[in-house]
């Protein structure tokens, strides 16, 4: 059986409360560098494993995506990302 500590109350409580969390990919301390690496997203479609709230496949789509997919094993972070993001054509599905 799969363990995935977000799906801890009091873990995914505090994880909540991060400046990442809340803030998305602006609140993590390696966005500045992570976001060179990646590629030009227009007209690709993007498939984010682990998306956990799910900011990755948000940024993908608003520039240019032309979808973007996250998939994550934690119903609580995959709820939250649901909550969070909320852009079409993103699909959040969870891992079973």
């Amino acid at each position: 059986m799969k363990e995935n500590k977000y799906d801890n109350e009091n873990f995914f409580n505090q994880y909540k409360k991060m400046n990442r969390s809340i803030n998305g990919l602006s609140g993590a301390g390696e966005w500045h560098e992570l976001k060179k690496m990646l590629p030009e997203f227009k007209g690709k479609r993007v498939l984010d494993l682990g998306c956990g709230f799910g900011w990755h496949c948000k940024y993908a789509i608003e520039n240019g995506a032309k979808s973007a997919i996250g998939i994550d094993l934690s119903k609580n972070m995959l709820e939250e990302a649901k909550k969070i993001i909320q852009i079409k054509p993103l699909s959040i599905l969870k891992c079973q």
